[in-house]
């Protein structure tokens, strides 16, 4: 179990930043998660540091070879790295070939890099009307390869990321994220029809296209 302390102010407990106890963890998690710990910088988080951290992370080739092995190349898959009840957490997230996640916010930051393969990442503009139309416009297209990343705060946080055939192969990457985005009341996009619906707490929403 995760020690957490309480938040400092109500801008910590809105953006998850919050400072946990990381020994429990493997070698590589544990520094990442400790060096993040020492983020706490004001009310916003550092992102270009955290993407940083994140990078050092993935490079960890060794460690994560065989927890990569383990997750089928042919099915979406995940793995928990850190999974604590308030604050960062950390996922190996792969999609196979051509699979993309559909288009979400989270409510919370956000971080993400590939540890091998090619990670697709799409950034959107959003207008949002009453009755589900919204208005969506690309605003960002990368395609991340290993020491890439990208990262997002809200409210400016409506992306997808994934899998796209021909860009190279499929991506095992990592996901950062501030906080348990189930907490949160969010929304989820089609681009392609142009509509949009709310996300109560605690609905993850569709995973992929």
């Amino acid at each position: 179990m995760i020690a957490l302390r309480q938040p400092s102010d109500a801008a910590d407990e809105k953006l998850g930043l919050r400072q946990m106890s990381v020994g429990a963890f493997p070698h590589p998690v544990r520094r990442c998660l400790a060096q993040l710990n020492e983020l706490r910088l004001g009310d916003a988080p550092d992102m270009a540091e955290v993407g940083r951290l994140l990078l050092e992370l993935a490079a960890e080739e060794e460690y994560f070879a065989p927890l990569i092995a383990q997750l089928p190349a042919e099915s979406p898959g995940v793995h928990w790295l850190a999974r604590p009840e308030r604050g960062p957490r950390l996922v190996l997230v792969h999609r196979p070939d051509g699979v993309m996640a559909y288009t979400h916010s989270h409510g919370c930051w956000v971080a993400i890099a590939p540890v091998r393969g090619v990670e697709t990442h799409q950034h959107w503009n959003v207008v949002r009307h009453p009755g589900g139309r919204a208005e969506l416009s690309l605003a960002d297209e990368r395609a991340l390869h290993r020491g890439d990343m990208a990262t997002l705060v809200p409210p400016d946080d409506v992306h997808n990321h994934g899998h796209v055939r021909g860009t190279g192969p499929s991506p095992y990457s990592l996901i950062l994220l501030g906080d348990d985005m189930l907490l949160f009341e969010r929304e989820e996009y089609d681009p392609d029809r142009g509509r949009w619906r709310g996300l109560a707490a605690g609905d993850p929403g569709r995973s992929n296209r």
